[in-house]
């Protein structure tokens, strides 16, 4: 590191001790751009402990040399909760909503107080949060928080030497933050989507009333921005596409992985020829389900029982009450039930740890119009995990990683004969005890050498600025 230490504020809404899969670039940015002479002060929002995917132990993640300003969720949801049971002489606390782990739909508040299922106050609850959901967060229930957030970035900004404004989305009221800090500061604005906004694969539940709106405020927001950053070539050429014309700069910074997360992980569960162990770690909800897998597996199980007799599949991670009633059908219907183990959230070590311990990585990608540009965060950790990959992934960009590096088989999402086929492949060959992966290629995606890249982008926008 050479030269004066420049300072880069962060706005992220995802960022430890939460659990997200998209707070691990961010934080990860925020470490490895101190070896190119950026620190960062943070802005993200404040964690109460009681979120399902509050894991205290991620607080390592971050640098201990890293500001970091928590601002709190605005949680409507619960505000209006504890003030009908006030209304209605209820008295008590409602339990507060989790804050939410990604730009989704709020989370459900209970109420409490005895009221039977399907009362008034449940019905109540019901409309308050279809219209929160509909008409009121928007883009997401994150807009509460980036105005707190705003007043934050503006103390910083006016008390301490700012060189460049970086927000990453989701949540996509970060953007918000940045395009007013851009109008007020004059600061170069880098906006980053981890997610796409307009388009994105889990967002097709808006109505087109709501997209068309989101789709002139974004447009309105990037006219303000310096650089516009992706995490693949296919967003960034769709992104291109859907706002010709901008003055902002275009790149692609993807993800990657740490090899030093993996170093110390030794695998400690033998290799058994009598079990043969799927393990998929992440959510599985809206667009991401991996159906596919388990009605492949039914077929053959109705063909040769003892063929898959050895094979036990393990979901790591929280599953959408849909999606599960899905799954339970399947199984149910293929008499299968018994091969799988829906084990619900983890905390990071014990993901890691099934990850290393695995005989096979299940890898659900999401499906939709633009989920050729898909890149999920998750395909890097289970690449630096070393273990073979089975991805339900359709065609573009995260299929071509996987093939050109060597890291495992590719089927069509939703593709049951093809999922089927491959399956039997893997089913009547021995594990593989370790991965030949494409070295050389993979080192494009290892982080350091991601922020090292960044930091240069960062070095160019920031000497643009006059001398204060």
């Amino acid at each position: 590191m050479t030269g004066k230490t420049k300072t880069l504020l962060v706005v992220a809404g995802e960022f430890p001790p939460l659990k997200t899969i998209g707070r691990i670039r961010t934080v990860k940015f925020v470490d490895h751009l101190r070896a190119h002479g950026w620190r960062s002060v943070v802005v993200a929002a404040a964690p109460t402990g009681r979120e399902p995917n509050f894991d205290p132990s991620l607080a390592r993640e971050i640098p201990g040399d890293t500001e970091v300003v928590r601002v709190p969720l605005v949680d409507y949801e619960e505000r209006i909760a504890l003030a009908a049971k006030r209304m209605l002489g209820r008295g008590g606390t409602a339990t507060p909503a989790a804050v939410a782990a990604s730009a989704g739909p709020p989370k459900t508040v209970s109420a409490g107080g005895g009221t039977p299922p399907g009362g008034a106050l449940d019905r109540a609850h019901d409309l308050v949060r279809h219209v929160l959901k509909h008409y009121v967060h928007v883009p997401d229930n994150y807009r509460g928080w980036a105005r707190l957030a705003q007043r934050e970035c503006e103390r910083i900004c006016a008390t301490r030497h700012i060189d460049a404004i970086y927000t990453t989305l989701p949540p996509f009221s970060s953007a918000l933050v940045g395009y007013n800090l851009r109008r007020s500061t004059g600061l170069p604005w880098i906006v980053d989507y981890r997610d796409l906004w307009y388009g994105d694969v889990l967002r097709e539940w808006l109505p087109a009333w709501r997209t068309r709106l989101e789709l002139g405020m974004e447009r309105r927001l990037l006219r303000r921005a310096d650089v516009i950053v992706t995490v693949s070539e296919p967003k960034t050429a769709y992104m291109q596409k859907l706002h010709p014309g901008l003055n902002a700069r275009w790149d692609t910074f993807t993800n990657g992985f740490d090899v030093e997360t993996y170093r110390d992980l030794a695998r400690t569960r033998p290799f058994d020829p009598g079990v043969i162990e799927f393990v998929y770690t992440g959510r599985l909800f809206k667009n991401r389900r991996g159906y596919a897998f388990a009605e492949a597996l039914g077929r053959i199980a109705r063909r040769d029982r003892n063929l898959v007799a050895p094979v036990r599949v393990r979901i790591v991670g929280g599953v959408s009450p849909e999606i599960r009633t899905r799954y339970d059908e399947i199984l149910r219907e293929y008499d299968i039930a018994a091969h799988f183990r829906f084990e619900g959230d983890v905390n990071q070590s014990a993901a890691l740890d099934a990850q290393v311990n695995c005989d096979y990585l299940l890898l659900i990608v999401d499906t939709g119009e633009t989920s050729d540009g898909v890149i999920p965060g998750k395909l890097f950790e289970y690449i630096a995990a070393r273990r073979p990959i089975f991805a339900l992934c359709d065609p573009g960009v995260t299929q071509q990683i996987l093939e050109r590096s060597r890291a495992g088989v590719v089927i069509p999402a939703e593709d049951v004969d093809g999922v089927e086929r491959a399956l039997l492949e893997v089913l009547r060959t021995p594990v593989p005890q370790s991965v030949q992966l494409d070295e050389d290629y993979l080192a494009q995606f290892d982080r350091k050498a991601i922020a090292a890249r960044f930091a240069g982008l960062l070095d160019e926008v920031a000497a643009r600025l006059p001398a204060r």
